[in-house]
């Protein structure tokens, strides 16, 4: 059971009453800590079409995101002959369960009464604020951070594409036993850094995307959205956004600036301490049209308060029930961006 820890007058020092000190104003830290990364999740205002995050809500327990292929194309035939026959695949299914998240503050009676700032020390606010940044940060490092990570090393709460393989690999296999395809850079070359170069490399990378019967796929023909930390959004910006090829001496026209492509910045890719591999170098390009990247709500933000009947402390409690899942890997690419060698 977690240790239960107990605010109290000393707590909140000289914001209690009666101690002399009158303030002109007070700062809450959480509000200034909470960013929310929602509304960077849409690479066009209002439109969901192209969000990062599809959000999907779930009465359930446990969820499963399955995917099928189509028929093969037509084949020539005889006059007369036998029509061709084929029959469709089952793709690989992606099991997301969801779980329990929760905190809680408890707070003395006597510091509930004698406390002078009462909006600044809002305990609910504080919770659902956390609550919030929570599911922000969380879906920031299962899809970003925790791109590189095997499956078999992934927390619970993040499910990924069931072929076995993390998000970003280098051989994702196929269901009809066709050759595996990559959706970060090979082995054979190191994990290459955010420059007009490499970022064509990759986009021809998603271009080249096939589905589970080797079919090329639509991945890379619509808006694409490149996500970066806070340390590349600047060369993401020159490069997306430069009327004219960036890096270089000639005049040829920067195909990158205009509606193809948008940057999102978040502070939450490549942080330090993140529970991935991935580090401030990272970059990752997203064609949210093809792209299944999910947060799985099953209860969101609930409060709830209890007053111990023997001292009269307050707990307030705050939980929710959510999870984070892809259900496939194509309409993504990602890159370490560190000159590393990455083999999974």
């Amino acid at each position: 059971m977690a240790t239960v820890q107990v605010e109290n007058r000393s707590s909140y020092g000289e914001l209690v009453r009666g101690v002399g000190v009158q303030f002109l104003d007070v700062f809450n830290q959480s509000l200034n800590s909470y960013s929310l990364a929602m509304d960077s999740m849409y690479a066009e205002p209002g439109n969901k079409m192209t969000a990062l995050a599809k959000k999907l809500t779930t009465n359930s327990s446990q969820v499963h995101l399955v995917q099928k292929t189509g028929v093969n194309y037509l084949q020539t035939m005889e006059e007369g002959a036998a029509f061709n026959s084929d029959s469709r695949l089952l793709s690989y299914k992606t099991s997301v369960p969801v779980r329990d998240w929760s905190q809680s503050i408890s707070v003395t009676r006597n510091a509930i009464k004698d406390s002078d700032y009462r909006q600044q020390l809002d305990e609910f606010a504080d919770l659902t604020r956390s609550g919030l940044e929570t599911m922000d940060k969380s879906f920031f490092d299962g899809i970003f951070n925790l791109a590189f990570t095997a499956q078999s090393s992934l927390p619970t709460w993040v499910s990924v594409f069931g072929d076995g393989k993390p998000h970003a690999s280098t051989s994702h296999p196929r269901k009809d036993g066709g050759t595996a395809q990559l959706n970060t850079f090979s082995s054979g070359t190191t994990q290459l850094t955010l420059t007009d170069t490499n970022l064509e490399t990759a986009r021809i990378s998603v271009l080249r995307q096939l589905d589970d019967r080797g079919k090329p796929g639509c991945s890379g023909s619509s808006k694409l959205v490149l996500v970066v930390p806070p340390e590349l959004e600047k060369d993401a910006i020159i490069i997306t956004k430069s009327e004219r090829r960036s890096g270089t001496a000639n005049n040829d026209v920067n195909i990158y600036d205009g509606p193809q492509f948008s940057v999102v910045s978040s502070k939450w890719v490549g942080y330090s301490g993140n529970p991935g591999s991935a580090v401030t170098t990272s970059w990752f390009l997203v064609d949210p049209k093809i792209a299944k990247l999910y947060f799985v709500l099953r209860q969101g933000l609930e409060m709830h308060r209890h007053v111990n009947p023997d001292s009269l402390t307050s707990t307030f409690y705050v939980d929710c029930r959510f999870a984070v899942a892809t259900g496939d890997w194509r309409g993504f690419f990602g890159s370490l961006g560190d000159g590393s060698s990455y083999a999974d």
